[in-house]
């Protein structure tokens, strides 16, 4: 069984659609879930989305993982046609599994979202402040601290 960590995101309906992927995620055990954040719609104009990360244990492999979030954007009522910087009624991003580390045609673990978003790394510190990015070797809060702490001054 391995640790994945997934970003999720909405702008469409967007407390509806959090609420209802977190029945489409029920299937895995001891799942926990972030804080929900506000973010502003980032390069387009658009409503404001609700991020939260979520994580669970899970035997599946983080290919069939992925494809299986992505059945759930689908089932979501997400098309082809919400993806880059747009609206989207349900984004779903495996963001790290285990220490895996790959970047191929299909994944990105872990995920170069986590440094570039504050709204995936924030609600990530939140639930791993001390767990460590496999290539970075800094702890999420860690990171947090240094790339988006400085907002606060």
């Amino acid at each position: 069984m391995k640790e994945a960590y997934v970003s999720i995101g909405s702008n469409i309906d967007a407390s509806k659609n959090i609420q209802a992927v977190k029945s489409y995620l029920s299937i895995f055990d001891d799942i926990r879930y972030s804080s929900i954040y506000t973010t502003p719609a980032e390069g387009f104009e658009g409503e404001d989305f609700l991020n939260c990360v979520c994580n669970f244990r899970t035997a599946k492999s983080p290919y069939d993982l992925r494809n299986l979030l992505k059945r759930v954007e689908r089932d979501m009522g997400r098309t082809t046609s919400q993806k880059g910087m747009s609206s989207r009624v349900i984004d779903l991003d495996l963001i790290l599994y285990g220490d895996l580390v790959v970047h191929d045609s299909e994944l990105e673990i872990p995920s170069e979202d986590i440094e570039k978003y504050k709204f995936v790394l924030e609600p990530l510190a939140e639930i791993a402040p001390d767990k460590f990015h496999p290539t970075l070797k800094k702890s999420y809060k860690q990171l947090y601290s240094s790339l988006f702490d400085k907002d606060k001054t």
